[in-house]
């Protein structure tokens, strides 16, 4: 048995696509773990703050946080009271503050702009602070400092307007006690903001479901685009182990090996073994380019990651060494294992999220080894007891039912040979 591991090793190691898929894998893993993936957190623009646009042009739909409801806010007034009323508006996350500068506009300029910004911009209202502002809120007449333009049927419009009311009847009332000095008002409704119960936003979770800070949610991307790359590698190191088995086939030297005495399951078993040691080095290859990384942060320890990506390494090699020594041809085993290894990245969520998708997706992808591995990951991530269990628990189940109809197969097919 151990001269045909050594014999299809040195088979493997002479064949360039074995080599590449071997080297080149990892090194693209180690990039893609290299990247920080921080869309999501650096350049996402801050729910609780108001968002300056350069200009009236811009669009608020594309700088806004889309899941709140976006104000386009109109600002020719610039004033200390107009920045401390937008501001608080902002600091409430269901509203999204979208300010443009527009002292330099005319009134007329305001409502032509308003009435493209309705069909163009799809915010949810547009609000025109003019320069009498500060006289308008101070003397309780709404009216003459500025003007909403209602641009949508969201039904979050009229807590908007609530919400806008409420904290101008408080600014008018703290002027009255300030004598109508600006400064003194908004210094003191800051004090009384600061003796206010904080809001704090805690999500809950069943006990079932792992929730992700923004930051970890980046890490399990990013691991779920390195098993999509790996895990290419271990498909086709399976792919050319089988192919030592159909050459062996083809060239009659199958049949030599068995005159020496060595029994089929031996035969065989030396060709998992083989996989085995292929995913093991393309593993260790990994750890090494992994350590010229800088800074590398997955959310979970090095050697655990490492682990992983073996674990699932072995059990997509060992499939697809059976799907080609089945399949019997090497053109049709390359077709399988590259259509394979994309339809289960896909279904998997490795290449996209499916949390969004149907039942009936969401199904199929538990059907996936890759499933089971990146939910282990996130649990690894989100520190959650039963990740252990889990990745053992899945490689073992994986491996015995694909040997067990494997071994079926093979019996079937080397039998009527």
């Amino acid at each position: 048995m151990t001269a045909l591991i050594k014999s299809t090793i040195k088979l493997m190691l002479r064949n360039k696509g074995a080599l590449f898929f071997l080297l080149v894998t990892p090194i693209i893993s180690t990039l893609i773990l290299d990247l920080k993936v921080d869309n999501d957190i650096h350049d996402k623009k801050p729910v609780n703050e108001v968002i300056q646009l350069s200009s009236v042009e811009d669009r608020a739909i594309y700088n806004g946080d889309s899941e709140s409801f976006i104000v386009k806010v109109y600002d020719g007034a610039d004033t200390e009271l107009s920045g401390y009323v937008l501001d608080t508006i902002a600091e409430d996350s269901m509203f999204s503050v979208c300010r443009a500068d527009v002292t330099a506009m005319s009134y007329d300029q305001v409502r032509d702009r308003a009435a493209k910004d309705a069909y163009d911009d799809r915010v949810g209202m547009i609000m025109y602070l003019n320069e009498g502002f500060d006289d308008a809120v101070m003397n309780d007449s709404l009216a003459d400092g500025m003007e909403l333009f209602r641009t949508s049927d969201d039904q979050r419009e009229e807590l908007f307007t609530d919400e806008l009311t409420a904290l101008l009847s408080r600014v008018y009332r703290a002027g009255t006690v300030c004598g109508g000095d600006v400064t003194k008002t908004i210094d003191m409704l800051t004090d009384l903001s600061g003796h206010t119960p904080a809001k704090h936003v805690t999500d809950l979770a069943g006990k079932d479901e792992v929730v992700l800070t923004e930051r970890q949610a980046d890490n399990k991307t990013q691991i779920g685009y390195a098993f999509a790359f790996i895990t290419l590698g271990s498909m086709f190191s399976g792919v050319f182990a089988a192919h030592t088995v159909i050459r062996e086939n083809s060239n009659k030297v199958f049949t030599r090996i068995m005159l020496t005495g060595t029994s089929t399951v031996k035969y065989f078993a030396s060709k998992f073994v083989v996989v085995f040691l292929m995913c093991l080095i393309q593993t260790v290859i990994l750890a090494v380019c992994l350590m010229f990384v800088k800074g590398l942060d997955l959310g979970i320890p090095l050697p655990v990651f490492l682990l992983v990506v073996f674990l699932l390494e072995n059990v997509l090699g060992t499939f697809s060494l059976l799907t080609g020594i089945l399949f019997g041809d090497i053109m049709s085993s390359n077709y399988a294992a590259f259509a394979i290894w994309s339809i289960s990245a896909m279904l998997s969520g490795l290449l996209f999220p499916i949390d969004g998708s149907s039942r009936l997706l969401q199904s199929l992808s538990y059907l996936m080894p890759q499933r089971w591995f990146i939910d282990a990951s996130e649990r690894l991530i989100a520190g959650i007891s039963g990740a252990y269990p889990l990745l053992l628990t899945a490689t073992a189940a994986y491996l015995i039912v694909i040997v067990s109809i494997g071994s079926v197969g093979l019996k079937m097919k080397w039998s009527q040979a």
